[in-house]
């Protein structure tokens, strides 16, 4: 059940920190769900369902959502035959969601984000508008795509930058490892983080700059300026993002303190020549 799962994540990770108001047992979670958010864990001996574990994720995350969310949560029954996802949540402010962890994080996202992922949504259903909804969805809503279900935030160093722009990940990860303390990694997409649930060390991200100076709580407004304008822009004729290895952060993996972690050429890939 999606609550037991969510009851049993380890919220220290670092993934989680800045959610974890918003998952059983944060702050978010127990004012608004009470009594119901005390999740009985699977190994609790004894233990009874908890009486959140019935609850649809689109009321559990009506329940959740910060005053600013700008859209509401609703069945995903309620998307009509033939109606595009993307354009029936521009048109209604309502979002169609499945009973499962891929869209309760598509929340959390909107929660933590909802200045970007109204600017996502924006733009696709101004490209459905024009375009359609066929089987390729263009370059610009291919690469809202990838941000939306697998994009990271990073504010770095330049020198950690470049090192990550050219996938030179001994440089970044072993050469530069303490530039990482002066970063802030902050997920937007909502896949990654379903991902994260029983992480594995081959999970790539794709990672977009924050520029310098930027403070945690000002992400959203900035990172939404900042897209708003590379997605202006057709043809998109450069990526605004690059590969990351996530599991290469220091601090993501125990296994990343050795060196030789980061010498899995299936992982940690040289860039094509």
């Amino acid at each position: 059940m999606i609550v037991d799962v969510l009851g049993s994540l380890d919220t220290t990770r670092p993934w989680w920190t800045p959610l974890r108001a918003w998952l059983p047992g944060g702050t978010r979670w127990q004012a608004q769900l009470g009594p119901l958010a005390k999740t009985a864990l699977p190994d609790a001996p004894g233990a009874q369902p908890s009486p959140t574990a019935s609850i649809p994720v689109a009321q559990l995350l009506n329940a959740l959502a910060p005053a600013a969310c700008p859209v509401r949560f609703t069945d995903q029954c309620s998307l009509p035959a033939g109606v595009a996802y993307e354009s029936f949540i521009g048109q209604n402010g309502l979002c169609p969601t499945r009973d499962n962890l891929h869209d309760f994080f598509n929340g959390l996202c909107w929660f933590r984000f909802p200045k970007v992922k109204t600017l996502f949504n924006r733009i696709q259903c101004q490209q459905i508008l024009h375009q359609g909804v066929g089987q390729r969805r263009g370059v610009i809503r291919d690469t809202i795509t990838l941000l939306d279900e697998g994009g990271v935030f990073l504010q770095a160093p330049q020198a950690l930058w470049e090192s990550i722009e050219q996938r030179d990940w001994h440089r970044a990860f072993v050469q530069q490892r303490d530039l990482w303390q002066q970063t802030q990694v902050a997920i937007i997409g909502h896949a990654l983080l379903e991902k994260c649930v029983t992480p594995y060390k081959a999970i790539t991200a794709n990672v977009i700059r924050i520029p310098a100076g930027v403070n945690a709580c000002d992400i959203d407004e900035v990172m939404a300026n900042a897209l708003d304008k590379i997605l202006r822009q057709e043809p998109l004729l450069v990526k605004p993002h690059c590969p990351l290895p996530v599991m290469g952060i220091p601090g993501w993996d125990a296994a990343s303190e050795d060196p030789a972690f980061y010498e899995d050429r299936q992982v940690f890939r040289p860039p094509r020549r």
